[in-house]
């Protein structure tokens, strides 16, 4: 999986982009699917924000959370990232299941 970190507006920490590294080399464990991630960080005023864009060899999944907190933000982020690719790696599933019960 290629993976790209963007911090927008600001200078990302050694620290912060190994732990978001390590997070984002888990999402391998729910999809073998994934060609790239690319994670996007920022800020607005007040508030924190990450996107998440997860390249699949047959569709694209898009995750963003805001809070006031980037590494908040960031495990939100995942959060909602495994929830979906759990739930696209079970429509696959069932539509496999689907073919072979057609023919």
């Amino acid at each position: 999986m290629k993976t790209t970190i963007t911090a927008r507006h600001f200078q990302l920490e050694d620290e912060l982009h190994d732990y978001m590294l390590s997070k984002l080399e888990r999402l391998n464990r729910f999809s073998d699917n994934i060609t790239n991630a690319e994670l996007i960080l920022g800020w607005e005023k007040q508030s924190r924000y990450a996107e998440l864009k997860l390249g699949l060899s047959n569709s694209t999944i898009v995750v963003k959370e805001e809070s006031d907190d980037l590494r908040k933000s960031f495990d939100l982020l995942m959060d909602k990232a495994e929830r979906q690719l759990k739930k696209y790696k079970d429509k696959r599933r069932n539509n496999e299941k689907d073919v072979i019960n057609s023919a």
